[in-house]
């Protein structure tokens, strides 16, 4: 090889090395890029959640029956969405005796002998998902979704579970249940006294016959509720445009942009009032 062929290949190896650096140097720079906005969208949707909490306080103290806030779009693609759970509308694997476990698991269709593995497992410790207990696959745990559940003290709301649930307490007879179920909505019950007087005399025999049993387990409004609150950011593009239904705000036109283009400056047009954009549960 003589001079002019090594000068040559000496300057592509040096043209390769600063080709290869210039190209990690823009992926450090793309993934540092990426790695601002992913920290961006996060506090984002952050604070979105954060509002959506509050918002949902707003309605709660408006209506105390609201249980789901609908997705709220809250600008420049935010949005978030909220809910409500009482856990005494439902049957804690917890807290409940074999009986009631029994009983609740026979009439979802789900085998009577995994209440025995329900209180076996339970002795080791809480149970944080119904899913620790063997032979509670997915399948079964789906059936019985809406009767039980982990969390919460252990009562149960008369004004909100299901008639599944409200068959596992002391006192109840199906007289008791129906009229408690068709009561929700426009008169609900509210004390144990109120309820007797409302039963028939047979009925309210069997409920003073286990009176004592069926306040301890029964309540009337929600001890707690359990609230989920989610937000996110989508892409601008593929926002749709919102449109308010409870709380409607006038919407510039798009000629005018934010200000009035030139032709309309002319004609004596006006930019749209500024306004705060609140949008309800849907």
């Amino acid at each position: 090889m003589n001079r002019r062929g090594f000068v040559l290949l000496a300057v592509l190896w040096v043209l390769t090395a600063l080709a290869a650096l210039t190209g990690a140097g823009l992926l450090v720079a793309r993934l540092g890029s990426e790695t601002t906005r992913n920290r961006v969208l996060l506090a984002r949707a952050e604070w979105a959640r954060e509002a959506c909490g509050e918002i949902l306080l707003a309605w709660f103290a408006v209506d105390p029956t609201i249980r789901v806030l609908n997705p709220i779009d809250l600008g420049r693609g935010t949005w978030c969405r909220a809910s409500l759970e009482d856990p005494a509308a439902r049957l804690n694997l917890n807290t409940a005796d074999r009986d009631a476990l029994a009983q609740l698991f026979h009439a979802a269709c789900v085998p009577e002998a995994l209440a025995e593995s329900v209180i076996v497992v339970r002795t080791r410790g809480t149970l944080y998902d119904a899913r620790q207990v063997p032979g509670l696959d997915s399948t079964v745990a789906a059936n019985l979704a809406p009767f039980v559940t982990v969390r919460g003290t252990g009562v149960i709301n008369v004004n909100a579970a299901p008639p599944e649930v409200l068959r596992t307490l002391p006192g109840l007879t199906e007289e008791s249940i129906f009229l408690l179920t068709s009561r929700r909505v426009l008169r609900p019950v509210h004390s144990a006294d109120e309820l007797a007087g409302l039963l028939s005399r047979s009925s309210r025999t069997v409920l003073l016959g286990s009176y004592a049993e069926f306040v301890r387990a029964a309540v009337f409004d929600p001890p707690q509720l359990i609230a989920t609150v989610e937000g996110g950011v989508r892409e601008r593009r593929s926002w749709p445009v919102p449109r308010s239904r409870r709380f409607p705000c006038p919407v510039a036109s798009p000629s005018f942009a934010g200000r009035p283009s030139e032709a309309d400056r002319h004609a004596g047009a006006r930019a749209p009032p500024r306004c705060r954009r609140f949008h309800g549960p849907r």
